[in-house]
């Protein structure tokens, strides 16, 4: 390991892969990847992929079909424990085990195989600002030309940014016999959903909300189970946050910000992996072209976009609302409603 790079980039999720393979693309290669954790790693996802998520992946080398995705046709909306409608999905895509960790650790291949400088389970102890260097936990000190917090929201880079709203996301994954089937659940959680996803013997169980530190998740999560007579244990609960709107890009003109870390994850439907990926596509051309308004225009136009989803979101989520869509909408407009979920919710521009 070098004591100098050009770029660090601090996470090796979606975001700090995508940045690392788009660097090499343009010819920049003096790259070192940090992560926390060892490969295969868990991440709390149920890996849900849209077609356009699916062709990202696909321009920087990686077919999703190798990671076992597959689409589920039969997707069922429930409004307060009652079935309201079955949607023909034609674009939601999820792999056999309903999570992110063959698809995170393909994509992990990827890296290595470009010979990119990686290091995992590896944290940051220290950071010197003014003097372009990290000091890592086994106290090796490297200093950066660049430095890329790829690190999601609860991260050593987050001391630099204010404190955000946050979504808080729950899920278990266990063997059942339940068959091939996604539903997704409303009214559970105030200003989020609900879902149980089953495919080959797998069932994954989860919940979204807008945090709020007095909610008793793990008591909601539980009733959630009991109700659709779900035999799980819950001391295999996981649990993690993604952000509500977008932080600051970039800081010193030579630190920025990416996927999760930058905000780049949808308030309404908690879509993340798309914006992770060109995140970290723009921040490569940015540096490669040496003009970081670049990278800056394009997370002005996903902080005008997940304005408005902010907005939607305070919307949808109203009494009336909900009872509108699904007592009335889903009764006199299915069809309306079957295309608005297809064309707009996953696989929306």
């Amino acid at each position: 390991m070098n004591s100098k790079y050009k770029v660090i980039i601090i996470g090796a999720g979606p975001a700090g892969i995508a940045m690392a393979l788009n660097l090499i693309k343009l010819d920049i290669k003096d790259i070192l990847v940090i992560e926390k954790y060892k490969f295969p790693r868990y991440k709390c996802c149920a890996g849900y992929i849209t077609n356009k998520t699916k062709k990202e992946y696909e321009k920087l080398g990686l077919n999703i079909n190798n990671c076992h995705y597959t689409l589920i046709k039969d997707f069922k909306l429930y409004y307060k424990k009652k079935l309201k409608q079955t949607i023909n999905n034609k674009f939601l895509y999820t792999n056999e085990n309903i999570n992110r960790v063959e698809l995170d650790y393909a994509f992990y291949q990827l890296l290595k195989e470009k010979s990119i400088n990686f290091i995992e389970n590896m944290t940051i102890k220290e950071h010197n600002i003014e003097n372009n260097k990290i000091i890592l936990k086994n106290n090796k000190e490297i200093t950066y030309e660049y430095l890329i917090f790829a690190d999601g929201t609860n991260s050593f880079g987050n001391k630099y940014q204010k404190d955000f709203k946050k979504n808080i996301a729950m899920q278990l994954t266990f063997k059942s016999n339940r068959p091939k089937e996604i539903q997704i659940h409303f009214g559970i959680t105030k200003k989020g959903y609900a879902w149980i996803s089953s495919d080959k013997g797998i069932t994954n169980v989860g919940l979204t909300d807008v945090f709020n530190k007095k909610t008793n998740y793990k008591l909601i999560f539980e009733e959630f189970l009991k109700a659709n007579n779900l035999e799980a244990n819950i001391k295999d609960l996981k649990g993690a946050f993604t952000p509500i709107g977008i932080k600051k890009a970039i800081i010193n003109d030579n630190i920025m910000f990416i996927g999760d870390a930058v905000g780049a994850c949808d308030p309404l439907t908690l879509s993340g992996l798309r914006y992770a990926l060109k995140t970290g596509e723009y921040a490569a051309l940015a540096i490669s072209k040496k003009n970081n308004k670049i990278y800056l225009k394009y997370i002005n136009t996903l902080k005008i976009k997940f304005t408005l989803m902010k907005l939607l979101l305070k919307i949808f989520y109203l009494k009336f609302v909900l009872f509108g869509i699904f007592e009335i909408g889903c009764r006199f407009l299915g069809k309306i409603i079957e295309y608005a979920f297809n064309n707009f919710f996953v696989n929306k521009k």
